[in-house]
C-alpha cells in the first residue's frame, strides 16, 4: 500500500471525485477545478433556505411597515424560529421557502393595491391575495410544471438576493419586475435593496 502511494507524486494525484486513476490533470486544470469548488462552497452557504426564507420574510414585513402598515400588522409573524425549524425539517426546503415568499408577495400586492383603512377590511384583502396565490399554485399542479417565471421567479431570486446581494441578482429581479409590471412590488423590492445594502450591513459591524 505504501509503495503504491509513493508511485504517485503530489502533482500527479487525481482530483478528488474523478474515477480515472490513469488520468492526470495539468496545473491549469487543477487550478480551475479548485476555483469552481471554492465558488460552489461559497454559494452553498447561501442556500440554507430556512434561514434565507426567514430573513426575507422579516425584510418584506419590515419595509412594508413604512409602505403599508396594514400589511405589517396583518402579516407579522411572532414565531420565526418555529417556522425556521419547520422549513429545516422539510425534505424540500427550497420549494417550501419559495412558496412562502411567493405567497407573501401575492398578499402584499393585495394590501398595497387595495390599501385597507379599517380592520374589518383586512380579511377581504387577505383573501384576495390568498386566492391569487392559490390560483398560481393550482396552475402549476395541473400542468405538472414548476414555472420559473413571474412571481415565483421573483420570490426565489429575492431570497438569494437577501442572502447574497449580488448586482447580477438585483438586475435579474429588476428586469423581471419590469416585465411583471407591478409598481407596488418594484417599490417593495427597492426598499428591501436599501435594507440589504446599507441597514443590514451595519448590524454586522
Amino acid at each position: 500500500m505504501t509503495a503504491l502511494k509513493q508511485e504517485h507524486h503530489s502533482h500527479m494525484r487525481v482530483i478528488k471525485g474523478g474515477k480515472h486513476p490513469s488520468k492526470k490533470f495539468s496545473k491549469k486544470s487543477r487550478f480551475y477545478f479548485l476555483k469552481r469548488e471554492e465558488n460552489r462552497k461559497q454559494k452553498q452557504k447561501y442556500f440554507d433556505y430556512a434561514k434565507v426564507c426567514i430573513e426575507t420574510l422579516i425584510l418584506i414585513q419590515k419595509v412594508a411597515r413604512a409602505i403599508n402598515p396594514a400589511f405589517y400588522f396583518e402579516r407579522l409573524v411572532p414565531h420565526y424560529e418555529v417556522l425556521r425549524s419547520s422549513i429545516s425539517n422539510s425534505t424540500e426546503s427550497e420549494t417550501y421557502s419559495t412558496n412562502i415568499i411567493e405567497r407573501e408577495l401575492c398578499i402584499y400586492k393585495s394590501f398595497a393595491h387595495m390599501n385597507p383603512q379599517r380592520l374589518e377590511d383586512y380579511n377581504k384583502v387577505l383573501m384576495k391575495g390568498e386566492d391569487e396565490y392559490t390560483a398560481l399554485y393550482k396552475e402549476r399542479e395541473e400542468n405538472h410544471f414548476d414555472k420559473v417565471s413571474g412571481l415565483r421567479f421573483i420570490a426565489k431570486k429575492m431570497m438569494l438576493y437577501v442572502a447574497n446581494s449580488e448586482v447580477e441578482l438585483f438586475l435579474e429581479i429588476n428586469e423581471k419586475l419590469i416585465q411583471y409590471q407591478d409598481e407596488k412590488l418594484m417599490q417593495l423590492f427597492y426598499n428591501i435593496t436599501i435594507h440589504v445594502n446599507f441597514l443590514k450591513q451595519s448590524t454586522h459591524e
